[in-house]
């Protein structure tokens, strides 16, 4: 009897070591999808995740705040070819996200959101941080998730991984409790498959190769989803065969070299004048992952209030391929991925009747001076134009991350890369507060990269506590503030459109470098062009965190 008993015993912690809960099956199904690092801030209801991923060789960046963390996570995304993954406790936690996800979702970024809540038995009776999670996130996310029980929170993870590599256009927000965390009923889901089939629809491929075989003035704008579908090197293959003028958005600044004569540059609000005329004069306009919003088209404030009556004038010229549908322009709409499109006209014999004059023509408006490139520099002041273009001159093969603010237009207008240099800016929220966490990701995701952010003084104190992440992992990353005590482009708004004084504008700032030190990066405060030039080559030099502040002028940025 007693040798029974010990069977048992034995079978019964045999069988607590072997099974797995929730939580530790998610962290193994992440490890397996390649996730290396999670970007987030622990709390009472995520403990139990927190305890299955100490465990696991994925590696936590524990952020200062998970608006951090979210955005991090987002730019993590964005400048590697994985999904980023952030996480959160459940009420104050999780709507400290919604930041970042609100901002990788206006931007289409891959970003798993991982939210704790309070045991399904409390939700809905008021208690300590209990608030309706999925119906805040629904609306900011391709689609938000809130399982009942282990095996549908196993199985809406592995949904999510699914539309990650299929269909990637968006975060994805999967909400559990704090005691489906805890679940271990979920052995029979385990090893069950998801089939995930996006629904892309090629159906006009033959209207678009017909159109495309008719023009003589084509145009390619080239967006974000041309780098995302790993399409670069078909389309500057495309390019250069068939010698056609191209543009781009901010975000695919820097896929054709800025030097190439096919290369017209940025469309849009900060684009050249070559490139607002040469898309106006195009017979054709094949759009390649890109949106179409009202800053690409340089909508003035009348187009803005009749936008659907000004696009049907450039409607039967535009070609539009994107993955997602409710972006799509024109006519000739493709939902689908911007390679597969890609592949299927490489053997057509498309583009033959282009007119000889056409890139010609358009060549010599490439040579009109771009005047918000011209600027005074009498004075001892550094303005921040100056300051932005020597910073990007001494960054070429750099990956930039920009933060909102009225430094944004001059780093628009003068951000001329290598074609081993990027630009990370947030197109479609634009939040101040961007720039340093987004920092974080991309050096976690680019080791061996030089990272640069660039920084108003406003938008640098909205997340100024992750100075502790960078200082923590001694991320190489450089840093340049740009402080000019204001909130430098509402007060210009305020003076051109509303037509009053510069009100709640004016910051009284603390002391930067003190501040820096005190979490144990190095800096130095400029005034002037020479000290910034040295400042540059010092920060190259020693391949660690180094803060800059540039003191600027109160200086008007050119309206569109």
């Amino acid at each position: 009897m007693g040798t029974f008993y010990a069977l048992k015993t034995i079978l019964f912690l045999l069988k607590r070591v072997i099974v797995m809960n929730t939580a530790e099956i998610m962290v193994k199904l992440l490890e397996k999808e390649g996730a290396e690092f999670i970007f987030g801030v622990p709390g009472e209801q995520i403990a139990g995740f927190y305890k299955a991923l100490s465990k696991s060789k994925i590696k936590h960046i524990l952020c200062r705040n998970e608006q951090t963390a979210s955005i991090a996570a987002d730019v993590y995304s964005r400048t590697s070819e994985k999904f980023g993954v952030c996480v959160s406790t459940a009420g104050p936690g999780a709507l400290n996200l919604i930041m970042g996800v609100a901002t990788a979702f206006k931007d289409s970024v891959s970003l798993l959101v991982i939210t704790a809540d309070v045991p399904i038995s409390l939700k809905g009776k008021n208690t300590i941080q209990d608030i309706d999670l999925t119906s805040i996130f629904k609306p900011l996310t391709i689609k938000s998730y809130n399982p009942k029980n282990g095996k549908i929170a196993i199985l809406n993870l592995k949904e999510a991984v699914e539309i990650f590599k299929k269909e990637p256009r968006g975060p994805i927000h999967l909400n559990i409790g704090k005691n489906v965390l805890a679940d271990e009923n979920i052995d029979d889901v385990i090893n069950k498959e998801v089939n995930y089939n996006p629904k892309y629809d090629y159906s006009n491929m033959d209207l678009a190769i017909q159109k495309l075989k008719s023009t003589k003035k084509p145009l390619i704008v080239l967006g974000e989803g041309v780098r995302r579908s790993n399409s670069i090197e078909i389309v500057k293959k495309l390019v250069k065969e068939y010698k056609i003028p191209t543009v781009c958005t901010y975000h695919a600044n820097g896929i054709l070299d800025c030097e190439d004569s096919l290369n017209f540059g940025i469309i849009g609000i900060r684009g050249s004048e070559a490139s607002t005329t040469i898309f106006k004069d195009s017979d054709i306009v094949l759009v390649l992952g890109a949106t179409l919003n009202e800053r690409t088209l340089n909508l003035d404030r009348e187009e803005l209030d009749k936008i659907d009556e000004f696009m049907k004038r450039f409607d039967n010229k535009i070609i539009h391929v994107n993955i997602d549908k409710a972006t799509l322009k024109g006519e000739i709409k493709i939902n689908g991925d911007v390679k597969e499109f890609l592949n299927r006209i490489k053997n057509e014999d498309i583009f033959g009747k282009i007119d000889d004059d056409w890139l010609s023509i358009n060549l010599k408006n490439k040579d009109i001076p771009d005047k918000s490139k011209i600027y005074s520099t009498d004075g001892n002041v550094l303005k921040p134009q100056k300051a932005i273009e020597t910073i990007l001159n001494a960054h070429k093969d750099s990956l930039i991350v920009n933060d909102a603010g009225s430094h944004t237009s001059w780093v628009l207008i003068f951000h001329n890369p290598s074609e081993k240099g990027r630009l990370i800016n947030s197109g479609g929220l634009i939040p101040m507060g961007y720039g340093l966490p987004g920092s974080i990701g991309a050096s976690i995701a680019n080791p061996g990269k030089e990272i640069v952010v660039i920084m108003g003084d406003g938008g640098f104190q909205m997340n100024i506590q992750d100075l502790a992440t960078i200082a923590e992992h001694n991320l190489p990353i450089t840093l340049f503030v740009l402080n000019n005590n204001q909130l430098g482009i509402i007060r210009q708004w305020e003076e051109c459109f509303y037509n009053m004084e510069p009100y709640a504008v004016d910051l009284k700032n603390p002391d930067f470098i003190a501040i820096s030190n005190g979490y144990g990066i190095e800096a130095e405060k400029v005034s002037t062009f020479n000290e910034l030039v040295l400042a540059i080559k010092k920060a190259k030099s020693l391949k660690k965190p180094y803060l800059t502040e540039i003191i600027v002028s109160r200086e008007n940025i050119p309206l569109p």
